[in-house]
């Protein structure tokens, strides 16, 4: 069985090399079409969650982009993200809803014929809304008895952020696509919990970091009409 590393490889090979494929398989140059109707995609590392964490994480998310204006595209994308973590000393669950709005310049300046591929520079903006809670929290002795069980009630908390990012779609079938975006994104509103921060945040990453690294593989079809 491949691990995920091997298939994170393989994509990223892809990715790097999809604008020189774009452009290097006819020697003329085709100008880029406007995409009829919108592209809905999901994100298919967050539904691997389950398999990469051990089941202590689940979470979903859709994109929608639609074609604005030249080389640009407007771009939606919303997810959700529940975690538990049961260990010996706390049991911890979070979860929430998050959100994303920005746009996508493509870079590629021709296309393969009766295609429609993309390699662009995009950027969001970031918010998401969750709460997290505690409980069956024991302090180890080491020298005296275990501290009693305490418990951090439901608190609820927002993050804002925003992304600079790099991605490409190819094109594999007609209106199908798959995707590969690499993310860098800043905090700029810190959730503050009463008693200790969030463990993730929804869409965003760390809850004590401040600058946090992404990474989405996507399946799309464009709807036309």
């Amino acid at each position: 069985m491949l691990s995920m590393k091997k298939i994170s490889g393989f994509i990223i090979s892809l990715a790097l090399s999809l604008p020189l494929l774009c452009n290097g398989q006819d020697t003329t140059r085709y100008p880029i079409n406007e995409m009829k109707g919108i592209r809905i995609g999901i994100d298919l590392a967050k539904l691997a969650f389950p398999f990469i964490y051990d089941k202590e994480r689940v979470g979903f998310e859709v994109s929608v982009d639609k074609f604005i204006w030249k080389n640009i595209f407007g771009v939606a994308e919303v997810g959700w993200l529940d975690v538990d973590l049961d260990r010996d000393t706390y049991h911890y669950q979070l979860n929430g809803l998050y959100g994303k709005l920005g746009i996508d310049y493509n870079l590629l300046k021709s296309r393969r014929p009766f295609s429609n591929d993309l390699f662009y520079a995009g950027f969001r903006y970031g918010m998401s809304f969750f709460s997290h809670k505690a409980d069956d929290i024991t302090v180890p002795g080491y020298y005296w008895p275990d501290a009693s069980s305490q418990s951090i009630s439901k608190t609820s908390m927002n993050a804002h952020w925003i992304e600079l990012l790099m991605g490409v779609k190819a094109e594999v079938l007609k209106n199908f696509y798959i995707g590969l975006i690499f993310r860098g994104k800043f905090r700029i509103a810190s959730p503050k919990g009463k008693y200790s921060n969030a463990y993730v945040i929804p869409g965003y990453g760390n809850g004590a970091d401040g600058f946090s690294l992404g990474l989405n593989y996507y399946i799309s079809y464009n709807i036309k009409f």
